[in-house]
Parts: C-alpha cells; sequence; structure tokens
C-alpha cells in the first residue's frame, strides 16, 4: 500500500490535532510539571516519540497549547469589540463598551470545557509561572486594549490615559472575581450575596463601573 504525501500530511495534523488536546486536558488538570509525556501520549493515542518529534519537547507542546488558546480568546474579544464600536458609531456608551468587553471576556470561559480547561491552566501559571509574561502581554492584551483605549479616551476626554488604563484594570478585577467565585459556589445553596446568575453580575459591573468612571470624568 502506497501513501501519498497529502495523505501523510493529514495523519501528521491528526496526529498534532490529538497530542494539543490531550495537553489541554492534562495541563488543565495537573499542570506542566505534572504531566508525563506518556500521559500525553496516551491520551493521544500516539507513540512516545511524538511529544519531541511535533513539538520540540512537552514545554513547548504546552507553550503552543496556551497560544492557541489565546489566539481564539483574543480572535473573539477584539471581533466582538470591534463589532460593537462600529455598529453603534457615534451612538456608543460607555455602557455599550463595557458591556462587550465585559461578555468577551466571561463568556468563553464560562460556557464551554475548553474555556473551562483554560481557566484552571491560568490557575497553574499563577502558582508555577511558565508562559512568558512578555507573549502573553503581546498577544492578548495590547491587541484588546488597541481597541479599548481610543474607544474610552473618546467617551471619557476628561479622563488621564493612566486613569483609563486603571478604570480598565478595575473591571478586568470584577470580572476575574465573577469567575472565581462562580466556580467557588456552583450549585451549592448559597446565601443572596453569592447567588446572583452571572448576567445579573456583569449587568452590576457595566452599571456599578459606568457610573464611577462617568463621575470621574465629569
Amino acid at each position: 500500500m502506497v501513501i501519498k504525501m497529502a495523505d501523510n500530511i493529514e495523519i501528521k495534523d491528526a496526529v498534532k490535532q490529538r497530542l494539543l488536546n490531550a495537553g489541554e486536558e492534562l495541563f488543565s488538570e495537573f499542570g506542566l510539571d505534572g504531566t508525563s509525556t506518556r500521559q500525553l501520549t496516551k491520551r493521544a493515542d500516539c507513540n512516545l516519540a511524538s511529544v519531541n518529534y511535533y513539538f520540540g519537547g512537552k514545554y513547548e507542546l504546552y507553550l503552543e497549547v496556551i497560544r492557541r488558546k489565546l489566539k481564539y480568546l483574543k480572535d473573539l474579544r477584539t471581533e466582538m469589540i470591534r463589532s460593537v464600536i462600529a455598529d453603534k458609531g457615534q451612538a456608543l456608551t460607555i455602557e455599550d463598551l463595557l458591556r462587550v468587553f465585559a461578555e468577551s471576556f466571561i463568556e468563553p470561559l464560562m460556557e464551554d470545557e475548553s474555556g473551562r480547561q483554560f481557566k484552571k491552566m491560568i490557575r497553574w501559571e499563577m502558582i508555577t509561572p511558565k508562559f512568558p509574561v512578555q507573549e502573553f502581554i503581546d498577544e492578548m492584551i495590547k491587541p484588546v486594549m488597541q481597541l479599548m483605549f481610543p474607544a474610552m479616551r473618546k467617551l471619557c476626554p476628561n479622563l488621564s490615559d493612566d486613569k483609563i488604563v486603571l478604570c480598565l484594570a478595575s473591571v478586568v478585577g470584577q470580572l476575574l472575581h465573577i469567575i472565581q467565585t462562580g466556580e467557588m459556589f456552583s450549585g451549592a445553596q448559597a446565601e443572596k450575596f453569592v447567588s446572583f446568575s452571572i448576567q445579573q453580575r456583569i449587568d452590576h459591573i457595566v452599571e456599578f463601573s459606568s457610573a464611577a468612571i462617568k463621575g470621574m470624568s465629569s
């Protein structure tokens, strides 16, 4: 049986994809240091040499898993923000901008298994950092801020650049709190102060933060 070059490329791509998927599952559960190459190749149903062959090693696979997810999240967030800015035009409000920022931040991390796995990987990163911080800034934070910052400056001309950055950082802090407490109290018969839905919390963040920002910029 003769294997054509196109078939061989397809097989290689399939193995790489299985390794990336296996890495996403295992790194989220056990972190980089707690995941072995044997676990990865067993989960991906390939031989032990595959990690080195396709990625150059376990660490490089780990980086590629995070890069793949960062690109997806960056593309999703920037597209959602860009669309709202374009659709609203001169009618854009600070509430519109904060809402799309919040929803594009929260939804992909809360509504599917891949998002939940990425949250776990980020927690591992906070405990034992492995991914280059500057790359995270360049690939995730800067592209989003390049859309948010000029829109905020236009809507809030009396705010200094530093204040705009701090306001956005405050919103991010509130959104991260939603993510963390959402997991802590999921399914619990909690008291009212922790039992609000994600949408209710987003609505509050938009209302609370837009009022504060308007107050600061008046």
